[in-house]
């Protein structure tokens, strides 16, 4: 199943070719430089957002220049050299629903770099030291409440409208305060939202993606870095795409409706040059808000993204001088660890390790942010201990904390849906990519930067090569709200019974 179109329903080809060539000169008129540099596309961000159109526009054949601002590729999908160690930005993971990102990866050759999971793993304060089997124990009760709340939110038609996830779990009244606390951090753990920020559409989405999608998460065979950017790269330039790092976009002007000038800014000097091409625009928002009003009111809708959030995603990795016991290869979630904590083990996943490396992602880092680091790390690390008994301060060689609170990640809020941007703008040769812009709900991370990546292509493309095949954007099917109610249904004479046996209902809280 193929999406050519941005996924609201709005009118995304109100600039096309005729009207774009309108503005630029007679074909007859132009020499062949001149017509090279009006096809010529420039990508700005070296994100996978940006990777991924710099790989569709040049498989379109058309000359594709790539500036990044920082000194390699990758963005929160790459990795840094601190400490002399190689360090993600955090635990990457592909589900089966990522669909354009496997694809893509499939497309590069590199499917090869990631491996299956075969298990998810949830565990409770102390019951992992000596009890590996107990330590996924839920409370029959509580995990089909948890069950129940998931349907139920599947059974909402979010449509027209749409509510915070914290709104909706505490209107659920079959709910217990433990149930809500765990959907909660559920989502956490993964998104660094807070459910009072989180939208419950877009949770919805996740959810149904996960279900219309089954199948095994994958796991990248190493750091992202060399498993991924740095191969992706390559392919890149093999394909005659030129790759600038150390390029900082500071200023643009606009004319008409053209984007009319760039200011790229080197460590050695600051340039502005005359956009002749078309423009990719793959950067965060935050830093396209920061362009300015001339710009993000060229967006559609205008000045929508000014009202975007993001948060920080924390990164904690622990390299131990032995190997914990116990401790499951897959993916663990620390079921109520107060700062959202999930770990892997990739000690016992990458090559070249013969202790345990914990990779953790930290969901609430913001609660530490007042904190130096050292003092962030201990407490990080006694709760992890509270989870991972055998765990001792004397077994860690080495700690890399990654907060990342100048690098937040995108985070759509109640309601956000109408203010993302589309990948076409009002400027005629300005396209835009990222996680932030529209997509169906739900996507977004990897998956919404690749697909973003692939809009903005197909949005250049429909000026540029109208006789080409449309860009190809895979949709993930959504689970009906019908379906759900009918199984919400079925549910709810034992969801009845379970409720007498759980704790105390959800209380409501004022804002």
């Amino acid at each position: 199943m193929t999406d050519h179109d941005d996924t609201t329903g709005r009118d995304v080809s109100a600039y096309d070719a005729t009207e774009f060539d309108a503005t630029e000169c007679d074909a007859t008129e132009c020499d062949a430089t001149e017509r090279d540099a009006a096809d010529e596309v420039t990508v700005i961000g070296g994100g996978l957002a940006g990777m991924t159109a710099a790989w569709a526009l040049s498989s379109l054949g058309l000359p594709v220049r790539l500036l990044e601002a920082a000194p390699d590729l990758g963005g929160k999908a790459g990795s840094r050299r601190i400490d002399g160690r190689t360090e993600d930005h955090g635990v990457h993971i592909f589900p089966a629903f990522y669909r354009n990102t496997l694809r893509l990866i499939d497309d590069l050759g590199l499917t090869g770099s990631l491996r299956p999971t075969h298990k998810f793993h949830q565990i409770r304060p102390g019951l992992l030291g000596g009890a590996p089997r107990k330590a996924t124990a839920t409370p029959v009760a509580e995990g089909l409440l948890f069950l129940y709340g998931v349907i139920d939110l599947l059974a909402q038609d979010y449509t027209t409208r749409d509510e915070s996830l914290h709104d909706f779990l505490r209107t659920r009244r079959y709910l217990t305060e433990e149930t809500v606390a765990d959907i909660e951090h559920f989502f956490i753990a993964s998104t660094a939202a807070e459910s009072r920020a989180a939208s419950a559409a877009e949770f919805r989405g996740s959810i149904a993606a996960f279900l219309r999608r089954p199948g095994r998460i994958r796991m990248p065979r190493g750091d992202l870095q060399h498993w991924l950017i740095d191969p992706f790269q390559r392919r890149l330039e093999a394909t005659g795409v030129k790759v600038h790092t150390g390029y900082e976009l500071t200023a643009v002007t606009t004319s008409g409706h053209r984007l009319h000038s760039l200011t790229l800014r080197t460590p050695a000097h600051t340039t502005t040059e005359h956009v002749t091409g078309h423009v990719v625009l793959a950067v965060p928002h935050g830093r396209v808000t920061d362009l300015g009003p001339e710009l993000t009111g060229a967006l559609r809708p205008a000045q929508g993204i000014r009202e975007l959030n993001s948060r920080p995603l924390g990164a904690l990795h622990l390299y131990l001088r032995r190997r914990l016991p116990h401790l499951p290869a897959e993916h663990i979630r620390l079921v109520g660890s107060p700062h959202a904590i999930t770990l892997l083990d990739v000690g016992q996943n990458w090559a070249g390790h013969r202790t345990t490396v914990l990779n953790c992602v930290v969901g609430r880092v913001e609660r530490l942010a007042h904190l130096p680091e050292a003092e962030a790390v201990a407490v990080l690390v006694e709760e992890l201990r509270t989870y991972l008994p055998g765990l001792s301060p004397d077994d860690i060689e080495h700690v890399c904390y990654q907060p990342h609170l100048a690098a937040p990640y995108f985070t759509p809020g109640p309601g956000t849906e109408r203010l993302r941007p589309h990948s076409t703008t009002a400027l005629t040769n300005l396209h835009l990519a990222g996680d932030f812009c529209a997509a169906p709900p739900g996507m977004t991370g990897m998956e919404g930067a690749v697909r973003s990546g692939l809009s903005a292509a197909e949005s250049v493309r429909r000026v540029l090569r109208p006789h080409l095949p449309p860009v190809r954007i895979d949709t993930i099917p959504t689970v009906r709200p019908g379906t759900a109610r009918l199984v919400r249904a079925a549910l709810a004479p034992l969801v009845a019974a379970a409720r007498t046996q759980a704790g105390p209902r959800p209380r409501r809280r004022r804002a």
